[in-house]
């Protein structure tokens, strides 16, 4: 679902302009206002909000994980060929020599 996706790259350039004001305003010098820690504050929010929402649509069923192992595509095993000092010797083997 693309809206589940415009939803999380909103979010996340939300976290990364807060993070961004954070370092504006520490580096300003206004740390005694509390602008920065708020930033952060938002940023870490945002952060959360993100984690939360990904939990959600999967168990929604809006997304769905996929596998990363990579001996397997879509849950089913890849075959896998054999490195070439193997399948020589496959070779040797069947011919009889």
């Amino acid at each position: 679902m693309w809206w589940v996706k415009l939803i999380v790259i909103v979010l996340l350039i939300a976290a990364v302009v807060s993070l961004g004001r954070a370092l504006f305003s520490l580096v300003k010098g206004d740390g005694k206002s509390g602008k920065t820690m708020r930033a952060l504050a938002w940023r870490v929010g945002f952060s959360a909000v993100i984690f939360l929402f990904i939990l959600l649509s999967m168990m929604m069923g809006w997304i769905q994980p996929h596998d990363v192992n990579p001996t397997k595509r879509y849950g089913q095993p890849i075959e896998q060929s054999a490195p070439a000092q193997e399948r020589s010797l496959l070779v040797v083997r069947r011919s009889g020599l």
